[in-house]
């Protein structure tokens, strides 16, 4: 749970009750996904534990082999009378024996890291480098859109916190610098270089800075007395005809529009909900692994209920940034901001966890400028080039709902949603992703397994992927042509 709830209230305000019903049917969903995803990971354990047992039984065997034939070899070197050698037989099976260990401990840790993330994931799975590049790209691009929008949310923050907002003045007003100010900090904390570390009592005071900032944010959201903008957001698509001043095209356009901001916002949703993108991560620090789909379908109830309670308390006409409903200059604002920050930088820290330690493991640590280097300090230079990146797609979208909606729409989803089905299609049931083999037996095989939640999934994921990036970079072009300064511009 996080920032993407403060841009809820205002999607479902523009989806009308299909926006809380589809928010509410996408939970039950994330969770089937969640777990088709956790046993596809099972699925690749056992199937890498029975390599390696194979592995380790062949390893003995020929040990025992070896031992055997040099038995054989030191009996006849006595009775041909031969010099003794320095080393014996059973001193070569040992060396040989300890070699072969410490080959088996290696492969055990390469098939627990295969499902660590979705790039070992696909990896282990596909065996196909263009399949893993794709995964890979796919989910770097998710998370580096993700610490995007961390700073412009935490731009806002320091501007609330520190800046004279009412009257626009000092250099702390220009959002690029207070976005600037905001990532020292969050660098800092990103240093912590394990999720256990991230996961315990720093989440916790995070997600107690979040309920102070929402529990502000709902006092005056709700009650607010300003009328709904003129938006086309705020229109409903049969409001649009009685407008007497406009045509029956111009009526068409504003109804198309109002059609892909709605799209955009389907997006959003797929933010807020998609809770899988580091369920592989979170996973692999379980005692027992097999619990975590049970510790995903209570974190989905848990905040999926209180997404609900916050789309009911936050009124009629809440802003598309929730936290835009506390007053301008008040201490109200100021003390908001000050927990909001706090709250994201955990966010920032857990997220660039995630995605240095995977470009660590992946190619950072083989590249031949850092090889040298200490552990300690290629973390340094990865976080801060990862830190740089993200502040510059905040400065590039500096839209809070529309990068959200992006993020949800084009990475988040098929992460969440279409990736699980993919794995486990080729894991579980052993079928093709999309179309089969144009055999007899294959063909009716696939249609007699495809009648099942993967493919039904695969579909769904699909289609809320095309559907609702339309809509997102539709509100973001939009926007921008309504945007009064380029990029790095202070407002």
């Amino acid at each position: 749970m996080g920032t993407g709830l403060l841009a809820l209230p205002n999607d479902i305000k523009v989806l009308g009750t299909f926006g809380m019903l589809f928010l509410i049917a996408n939970l039950p969903i994330n969770w089937f996904a969640g777990n088709m995803l956790s046993l596809a990971a099972d699925r690749v354990e056992q199937r890498g534990g029975k390599q390696l047992q194979q592995q380790k039984m062949t390893t003995i065997t020929s040990g025992l082999l070896q031992e055997d034939n040099s038995t054989s070899i030191n009996t006849r070197t006595k009775n041909n009378n031969y010099l003794a050698i320095s080393i014996t037989g059973d001193d070569v099976v040992e060396d040989d024996e300890d070699a072969d260990a410490e080959k088996i401990d290696k492969r055990n840790e390469n098939i627990d890291t295969a499902t660590f993330d979705f790039v070992g994931m696909t990896m282990a799975i596909f065996d196909n480098p263009q399949t893993t590049k794709l995964v890979m790209i796919l989910y770097y691009v998710n998370i580096f859109l993700v610490l995007g929008n961390y700073i412009v949310v935490m731009s806002h923050a320091v501007v609330a916190l520190l800046a004279d907002e009412k009257n626009n003045k000092g250099i702390l007003s220009c959002t690029p610098v207070a976005g600037l100010l905001a990532s020292t900090l969050m660098f800092a904390v990103s240093q912590l270089r394990t999720m256990a570390k991230l996961g315990r009592r720093a989440s916790t005071l995070s997600l107690l800075a979040l309920a102070v900032v929402v529990g502000q944010c709902l006092y005056f959201s709700s009650g607010s007395t300003t009328t709904p903008s003129d938006d086309i957001t705020t229109k409903n698509v049969g409001d649009i005809d009685d407008d007497g001043g406009e045509d029956d095209d111009e009526n068409a356009v504003v109804g198309f529009r109002l059609v892909l901001r709605q799209l955009s916002a389907l997006g959003s949703i797929g933010f807020a909900t998609g809770s899988q993108k580091l369920f592989l991560n979170i996973r692999h620090e379980f005692a027992d692994r097999k619990d975590a789909p049970k510790s995903l379908a209570v974190s989905l109830s848990a905040f999926g209920s209180v997404y609900i309670f916050i789309i009911l308390m936050a009124g009629d006409n809440p802003p598309s940034f929730l936290f835009d409903a506390i007053p301008i200059g008040t201490i109200h604002r100021r003390v908001a901001g000050f927990f909001l920050w706090a709250h994201v930088v955990v966010s920032y820290a857990i997220n660039s966890q995630a995605i240095c330690s995977s470009c660590d493991r992946v190619f950072f640590s083989q590249w031949e400028p850092v090889r040298r280097w200490s552990d300690g300090r290629r973390w340094m230079a990865l976080t801060a080039i990862i830190a740089f990146s993200a502040f510059f797609i905040a400065n590039a979208v500096p839209f809070f709902k529309d990068l959200v909606a992006f993020i949800g729409a084009f990475t988040s989803v098929p992460l969440t949603l279409l990736m699980p089905a993919v794995f486990y299609r080729r894991t579980c049931e052993k079928l093709p992703v999309w179309f089969p083999a144009l055999t007899w037996k294959s063909i009716t095989t696939t249609a007699r397994k495809s009648i099942s939640g993967s493919y039904a999934l695969l579909i769904y994921a699909s289609i809320f992927t095309v559907l609702a990036t339309l809509g997102s970079v539709y509100s973001i072009l939009d926007d921008w042509e309504h945007h009064t300064g380029g990029f790095f511009s202070c407002h």
